[in-house]
Protein backbone atom coordinates (compact mmCIF):
# COMPACT_ATOMS: atom_id res chain seq x y z
CA UNK A 1 0.00 0.00 0.00
CA UNK A 2 3.03 2.09 0.01
CA UNK A 3 3.42 1.80 -3.32
CA UNK A 4 2.14 2.73 -6.18
CA UNK A 5 1.85 1.53 -9.81
CA UNK A 6 4.17 2.65 -13.04
CA UNK A 7 0.62 1.76 -14.90
CA UNK A 8 -1.09 4.34 -12.76
CA UNK A 9 1.08 7.14 -13.13
CA UNK A 10 1.70 6.92 -16.80
CA UNK A 11 -2.50 6.39 -16.90
CA UNK A 12 -3.45 10.01 -17.98
CA UNK A 13 -6.68 9.24 -16.27
CA UNK A 14 -5.17 9.43 -13.10
CA UNK A 15 -3.82 12.81 -13.54
CA UNK A 16 -1.13 11.70 -11.94
CA UNK A 17 1.49 13.84 -14.10
CA UNK A 18 1.65 17.38 -14.83
CA UNK A 19 1.25 18.22 -18.65
CA UNK A 20 4.47 18.13 -19.36
CA UNK A 21 4.81 15.12 -17.69
CA UNK A 22 6.55 15.77 -14.97
CA UNK A 23 6.22 13.78 -11.58
CA UNK A 24 6.14 16.57 -8.27
CA UNK A 25 7.07 15.01 -4.58
CA UNK A 26 6.41 16.81 -1.74
CA UNK A 27 7.90 15.84 0.84
CA UNK A 28 7.63 16.49 4.64
CA UNK A 29 9.65 15.85 7.91
CA UNK A 30 7.75 15.32 10.75
CA UNK A 31 9.60 16.03 13.75
CA UNK A 32 8.86 15.00 17.09
CA UNK A 33 8.46 18.31 19.30
CA UNK A 34 11.25 18.78 22.01
CA UNK A 35 8.90 20.09 24.73
CA UNK A 36 6.15 19.74 26.36
CA UNK A 37 3.48 22.33 25.58
CA UNK A 38 2.11 24.66 28.29
CA UNK A 39 -0.62 27.03 26.77
CA UNK A 40 0.04 31.20 27.58
CA UNK A 41 -1.41 32.33 30.34
CA UNK A 42 -5.09 32.71 29.96
CA UNK A 43 -5.59 36.40 31.61
CA UNK A 44 -5.94 38.33 28.41
CA UNK A 45 -8.59 35.95 27.08
CA UNK A 46 -10.57 35.96 30.15
CA UNK A 47 -10.11 40.00 29.82
CA UNK A 48 -11.26 39.99 26.43
CA UNK A 49 -14.49 37.06 27.45
CA UNK A 50 -15.98 39.36 29.72
CA UNK A 51 -16.06 42.56 27.86
CA UNK A 52 -19.97 44.06 27.09
CA UNK A 53 -21.10 41.31 29.65
CA UNK A 54 -24.09 42.53 30.68
CA UNK A 55 -24.73 39.96 33.34
CA UNK A 56 -21.41 40.62 35.50
CA UNK A 57 -20.84 44.60 34.44
CA UNK A 58 -21.97 47.46 37.05
CA UNK A 59 -21.35 50.42 35.11
CA UNK A 60 -22.44 51.23 31.36
CA UNK A 61 -21.85 53.74 28.88
CA UNK A 62 -24.67 55.69 26.43
CA UNK A 63 -22.59 56.72 23.52
CA UNK A 64 -23.99 58.59 20.72
CA UNK A 65 -22.06 59.97 17.92
CA UNK A 66 -22.09 64.14 17.67
CA UNK A 67 -24.76 65.26 14.27
CA UNK A 68 -23.61 66.94 11.84
CA UNK A 69 -25.43 69.79 10.71
CA UNK A 70 -26.19 68.44 7.47
CA UNK A 71 -27.66 65.31 8.93
CA UNK A 72 -29.72 67.80 11.86
CA UNK A 73 -32.96 66.09 10.84
CA UNK A 74 -31.75 62.23 11.74
CA UNK A 75 -31.89 61.14 14.76
CA UNK A 76 -29.08 60.25 16.50
CA UNK A 77 -28.71 56.86 17.78
CA UNK A 78 -27.73 55.60 20.85
CA UNK A 79 -25.06 52.40 21.45
CA UNK A 80 -24.87 50.81 25.22
CA UNK A 81 -21.63 49.40 26.23
CA UNK A 82 -21.16 47.46 29.60
CA UNK A 83 -18.69 47.47 31.96
CA UNK A 84 -16.19 46.65 34.77
CA UNK A 85 -15.75 49.49 37.38
CA UNK A 86 -12.90 47.39 38.38
CA UNK A 87 -11.25 47.33 34.95
CA UNK A 88 -12.39 51.02 34.30
CA UNK A 89 -10.49 51.59 37.66
CA UNK A 90 -6.84 50.16 36.90
CA UNK A 91 -6.76 50.00 32.96
CA UNK A 92 -8.76 53.37 32.18
CA UNK A 93 -9.68 55.71 35.08
CA UNK A 94 -11.04 58.79 33.21
CA UNK A 95 -13.67 56.34 31.69
CA UNK A 96 -14.42 55.30 35.67
CA UNK A 97 -14.68 58.71 36.82
CA UNK A 98 -17.52 59.46 34.39
CA UNK A 99 -19.05 56.23 36.36
CA UNK A 100 -19.34 58.20 39.67
CA UNK A 101 -18.48 56.81 43.38
CA UNK A 102 -17.15 53.34 43.02
CA UNK A 103 -19.90 53.05 46.51
CA UNK A 104 -23.18 52.85 43.78
CA UNK A 105 -24.40 49.34 43.86
CA UNK A 106 -27.03 49.89 41.43
CA UNK A 107 -25.87 49.90 37.50
CA UNK A 108 -24.21 53.27 36.69
CA UNK A 109 -25.01 54.78 33.50
CA UNK A 110 -22.84 57.15 32.11
CA UNK A 111 -23.75 59.39 29.04
CA UNK A 112 -20.81 60.02 26.00
CA UNK A 113 -22.18 62.14 23.48
CA UNK A 114 -19.03 63.49 21.68
CA UNK A 115 -17.34 60.06 20.61
CA UNK A 116 -18.62 57.81 17.25
CA UNK A 117 -20.00 54.22 18.88
CA UNK A 118 -17.46 52.29 16.85
CA UNK A 119 -14.69 54.50 17.98
CA UNK A 120 -15.50 54.05 21.56
CA UNK A 121 -15.79 50.02 20.77
CA UNK A 122 -12.34 49.79 19.57
CA UNK A 123 -11.04 51.66 22.36
CA UNK A 124 -12.89 50.23 25.48
CA UNK A 125 -11.97 46.68 23.30
CA UNK A 126 -8.51 47.54 23.99
CA UNK A 127 -9.14 48.43 27.89
CA UNK A 128 -10.11 44.67 28.10
CA UNK A 129 -6.80 43.54 26.25
CA UNK A 130 -8.18 43.53 22.80
CA UNK A 131 -6.55 45.32 19.74
CA UNK A 132 -7.76 47.47 16.90
CA UNK A 133 -7.54 46.03 13.38
CA UNK A 134 -5.10 47.35 11.40
CA UNK A 135 -6.64 48.22 8.76
CA UNK A 136 -9.53 50.15 11.14
CA UNK A 137 -6.34 51.38 13.32
CA UNK A 138 -5.34 53.21 9.64
CA UNK A 139 -8.54 54.09 8.27
CA UNK A 140 -10.00 55.89 11.68
CA UNK A 141 -6.27 56.66 12.96
CA UNK A 142 -7.04 60.35 13.97
CA UNK A 143 -10.65 59.76 15.32
CA UNK A 144 -8.90 57.12 17.61
CA UNK A 145 -6.25 59.13 18.54
CA UNK A 146 -8.98 62.35 19.55
CA UNK A 147 -10.64 59.71 21.70
CA UNK A 148 -7.68 57.93 23.26
CA UNK A 149 -6.07 61.31 23.87
CA UNK A 150 -9.84 62.64 25.37
CA UNK A 151 -9.94 59.35 27.57
CA UNK A 152 -6.11 58.82 28.44
CA UNK A 153 -5.79 55.54 27.23
CA UNK A 154 -1.91 56.36 26.41
CA UNK A 155 -1.07 53.15 24.54
CA UNK A 156 -3.86 53.39 21.91
CA UNK A 157 -3.03 56.96 21.04
CA UNK A 158 0.06 56.21 20.77
CA UNK A 159 -0.64 53.05 17.97
CA UNK A 160 -3.16 54.81 16.51
CA UNK A 161 -0.34 57.70 16.12
CA UNK A 162 2.18 55.26 14.26
CA UNK A 163 -0.60 53.87 12.16
CA UNK A 164 -1.39 57.51 11.18
CA UNK A 165 2.63 58.12 10.26
CA UNK A 166 2.87 54.84 8.48
CA UNK A 167 -0.04 55.50 6.25
CA UNK A 168 0.26 59.14 5.31
CA UNK A 169 2.63 60.85 3.18
CA UNK A 170 3.46 64.02 4.16
CA UNK A 171 3.73 66.93 1.06
CA UNK A 172 3.81 70.09 0.74
CA UNK A 173 -0.34 70.63 0.57
CA UNK A 174 -0.32 68.76 3.90
CA UNK A 175 2.44 69.48 6.46
CA UNK A 176 0.84 72.57 7.84
CA UNK A 177 -2.08 70.95 8.54
CA UNK A 178 -0.66 67.93 9.72
CA UNK A 179 1.98 69.98 11.74
CA UNK A 180 -0.85 71.74 13.46
CA UNK A 181 -3.02 68.49 14.18
CA UNK A 182 0.02 67.20 15.59
CA UNK A 183 1.00 69.68 17.86
CA UNK A 184 -2.31 70.54 19.35
CA UNK A 185 -2.72 66.77 20.05
CA UNK A 186 0.45 65.91 21.28
CA UNK A 187 1.28 63.45 18.52
CA UNK A 188 5.12 63.69 18.84
CA UNK A 189 5.66 61.03 16.38
CA UNK A 190 3.49 63.04 13.73
CA UNK A 191 4.70 66.20 15.00
CA UNK A 192 8.58 64.73 13.97
CA UNK A 193 7.41 63.56 10.75
CA UNK A 194 6.01 66.79 9.68
CA UNK A 195 8.95 68.74 11.35
CA UNK A 196 11.39 66.42 9.45
CA UNK A 197 9.80 66.93 6.21
CA UNK A 198 9.91 70.70 6.48
CA UNK A 199 13.93 70.79 7.71
CA UNK A 200 14.36 69.07 4.41
CA UNK A 201 12.20 70.62 1.50
CA UNK A 202 12.24 74.42 3.64
CA UNK A 203 13.44 75.52 -0.09
CA UNK A 204 10.41 74.28 -1.68
CA UNK A 205 8.03 75.48 1.25
CA UNK A 206 9.16 78.88 0.53
CA UNK A 207 9.00 78.73 -3.11
CA UNK A 208 5.50 77.82 -2.27
CA UNK A 209 4.56 80.85 -0.13
CA UNK A 210 3.50 77.58 2.22
CA UNK A 211 2.52 80.12 5.61
CA UNK A 212 4.16 79.91 8.93
CA UNK A 213 2.34 82.39 10.54
CA UNK A 214 0.19 79.87 12.12
CA UNK A 215 2.76 78.06 13.78
CA UNK A 216 3.27 77.88 17.86
CA UNK A 217 6.89 79.68 18.67
CA UNK A 218 7.39 76.02 20.16
CA UNK A 219 7.48 74.21 16.96
CA UNK A 220 10.58 76.96 15.68
CA UNK A 221 13.02 75.05 18.02
CA UNK A 222 11.95 71.12 17.15
CA UNK A 223 12.66 72.59 13.30
CA UNK A 224 16.24 73.61 14.42
CA UNK A 225 16.97 70.77 16.51
CA UNK A 226 15.32 68.45 13.49
CA UNK A 227 18.14 70.19 10.94
CA UNK A 228 21.10 70.11 13.82
CA UNK A 229 19.69 66.63 14.26
CA UNK A 230 20.32 65.71 10.34
CA UNK A 231 23.50 67.28 10.37
CA UNK A 232 24.98 65.77 13.24
CA UNK A 233 23.05 62.08 12.77
CA UNK A 234 23.29 61.22 16.45
CA UNK A 235 22.52 57.96 17.58
CA UNK A 236 20.57 56.46 20.54
CA UNK A 237 24.05 54.21 21.86
CA UNK A 238 25.84 57.68 22.46
CA UNK A 239 23.20 58.92 24.46
CA UNK A 240 24.57 57.66 27.64
CA UNK A 241 27.91 58.07 28.90
CA UNK A 242 28.93 55.25 31.15
CA UNK A 243 31.94 56.26 32.60
CA UNK A 244 30.09 58.87 34.55
CA UNK A 245 26.98 57.12 34.50
CA UNK A 246 24.91 59.75 33.57
CA UNK A 247 22.80 60.46 30.04
CA UNK A 248 24.40 63.38 27.94
CA UNK A 249 21.79 66.37 27.23
CA UNK A 250 22.97 67.99 23.94
CA UNK A 251 22.51 63.91 22.50
CA UNK A 252 18.98 63.32 23.80
CA UNK A 253 18.33 66.24 22.47
CA UNK A 254 19.43 65.32 19.06
CA UNK A 255 17.63 61.64 19.35
CA UNK A 256 14.19 61.16 17.25
CA UNK A 257 11.04 60.87 19.38
CA UNK A 258 11.22 56.40 18.69
CA UNK A 259 13.95 56.54 20.14
CA UNK A 260 13.52 58.50 23.71
CA UNK A 261 10.39 56.44 23.88
CA UNK A 262 12.07 53.13 23.77
CA UNK A 263 15.03 54.23 26.03
CA UNK A 264 11.99 55.14 28.80
CA UNK A 265 10.10 51.98 28.11
CA UNK A 266 13.55 50.21 29.37
CA UNK A 267 13.76 52.00 32.49
CA UNK A 268 10.23 51.19 32.81
CA UNK A 269 9.22 54.92 32.82
CA UNK A 270 6.40 57.14 31.32
CA UNK A 271 6.70 57.12 27.43
CA UNK A 272 4.79 59.98 26.61
CA UNK A 273 5.59 63.37 26.35
CA UNK A 274 6.93 65.62 24.71
CA UNK A 275 10.67 65.69 23.67
CA UNK A 276 11.41 67.93 26.40
CA UNK A 277 9.83 66.00 29.13
CA UNK A 278 10.59 62.76 27.68
CA UNK A 279 14.83 64.20 27.94
CA UNK A 280 13.83 65.52 31.25
CA UNK A 281 12.39 62.17 32.76
CA UNK A 282 15.67 60.72 31.75
CA UNK A 283 18.09 63.29 32.96
CA UNK A 284 16.21 62.86 36.60
CA UNK A 285 16.72 59.02 36.27
CA UNK A 286 20.24 59.26 35.62
CA UNK A 287 20.55 61.87 38.66
CA UNK A 288 18.60 59.49 41.14
CA UNK A 289 20.52 56.57 40.35
CA UNK A 290 23.97 58.27 40.56
CA UNK A 291 22.41 59.73 44.42
CA UNK A 292 21.70 56.17 44.92
CA UNK A 293 24.90 54.83 44.25
CA UNK A 294 26.49 57.87 46.49
CA UNK A 295 24.04 56.60 49.64
CA UNK A 296 25.30 53.25 49.19
CA UNK A 297 28.78 54.08 48.82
Amino acid sequence: EDFIKRSDIVDPSKAVLDDYGTLKVRVQMKEEPKMAFVPPNPFTSLMKSIFLDEASSNVCFEVSAPVKEEESDVAASDDLFHAHRLVLDTCAPMLAALCGSSDDVEMVVATITDVNPNIFRHLLFYVYGGSVPKDDLREYAKDIIDAADKFSIVNLKLEAGKAYVDSTEITIDNVMDNLLYADAMNCFLLKELAIDFVADNGEELLDNSVSFNDLPERVIKDVIVAVTRKKKKAVAEVAYDYNKGTFCARALSLMSVSDLRRKLYHLDLDVDGSRETMIEALNNQAIEAISIDEIED
